[in-house]
């Protein structure tokens, strides 16, 4: 039987832009790329079909191998119904149980092996918190189904790849977790995972400053000086080209940036800040540390144009066929 890959790609938030994307991705897209499987509401992506004027066909599969000879001429579903109908715009609580079904149903199939990848669609944190407390976004609920404790986040694009140490924490709380151990353990990943995701045989990885100017001597902070340096020297003991702290204000600058495979960054907006300015379209979310491949779009659910046909499909795109070629790259066939 010939060997191939199959993705699936969960519902998302229903009132944001999911079901446009994904609908946009398998009529732009689906030659260029394997099979992927819509995990959500088939009369959910009708009325979208509808609202936006598109013609795409529909098919609900009742098993993964289904959608190999279904993908060419209909867009494969594994129904999961909502509990109310959607408004574009306005997320709806009731709606919150079948959103994370999506998720635990995925993974769940890519664990076992029954699909080659997961491709996460923006959800509402905000409201996923409210049925379940703990939610701090896909990668540490995904994370925590998979009983994985240090997922880590790589926003990668053409242009720019980042990884930030700490992710969905306020500025404040961001500081005070900043740490010798973080850095190293956060590096030491993302440097194995270049290796086995995309055949780097010698990363070369930047760590960028936390003080302006890296601190300047510290004029301006000693944070570089008591931690991040310490760090990048017990790295380098690792066989790891580690290099830096440097100046926040200029590594991501593409005359610098593209000397490097990857820049760790200090918190969360310093690494999404450049990548969404440089790349947008093109940036896809990898947690690394998963026994899964997953990626996700670099945006969020866009409530404010949802419904209106505005939305871009391309970074949708662009993580499921890197999500395609991580699992292409690690043989993760489905037979």
């Amino acid at each position: 039987m010939k060997k191939r890959i199959i993705t699936g790609i969960t519902m998302g938030e229903p009132a944001g832009i999911s079901s446009e994307i994904t609908l946009k991705t398998w009529k732009n897209y689906r030659k260029k790329i394997d099979p992927f499987i819509f995990f959500g509401d088939p009369d959910h992506l009708t009325k979208t079909c509808s609202k936006l004027k598109l013609r795409i066909p529909i098919k609900i599969i009742k098993n993964i191998h289904e959608s190999l000879n279904t993908f060419k001429n209909y867009l494969p579903v594994y129904k999961i119904e909502l509990n109310q109908k959607v408004n574009f715009g306005s997320p709806s609580i009731k709606n919150i149980g079948k959103v994370l079904k999506s998720i635990d149903k995925v993974v769940n199939f890519a664990y076992k092996k029954e699909l080659s990848s997961v491709v996460t669609n923006p959800v509402e944190k905000n409201i996923l918190k409210k049925k379940s407390k703990n939610f701090n976004g896909h990668t540490f609920y995904i994370a925590k189904l998979l009983k994985v404790k240090k997922p880590i986040m790589l926003l990668k694009s053409p242009k720019v790849s980042v990884v930030p140490i700490t992710q969905h924490l306020s500025l404040s709380d961001a500081l005070k977790a900043i740490n010798k151990n973080l850095i190293v353990s956060t590096t030491e990943t993302t440097n194995k995972y270049l290796k086995i995701f995309f055949g780097k045989k010698t990363p070369k990885i930047a760590v960028a400053s936390l003080n302006p100017h890296a601190g300047d001597h510290g004029i301006f902070g000693n944070e570089e000086k008591k931690i991040i340096i310490p760090a990048i020297k017990k790295i380098r003991k690792m066989n790891i080209d580690a290099f830096g702290p440097y100046s926040a204000d200029t590594i991501f600058n593409r005359k610098f940036s593209k000397k490097f495979d990857v820049i760790i960054c200090m918190y969360h907006d310093q690494a999404t800040i450049p990548i969404k300015t440089i790349d947008f379209d093109n940036g896809v979310n990898i947690t690394l540390g998963l026994p899964i491949v997953r990626t996700s779009p670099d945006h969020g659910t866009a409530l404010d144009i949802a419904g209106l046909g505005k939305a871009s499909e391309k970074s949708l795109y662009a993580s499921i066929k890197m999500s395609q070629d991580i699992a292409r790259k690690r043989k993760l066939w489905i037979q």
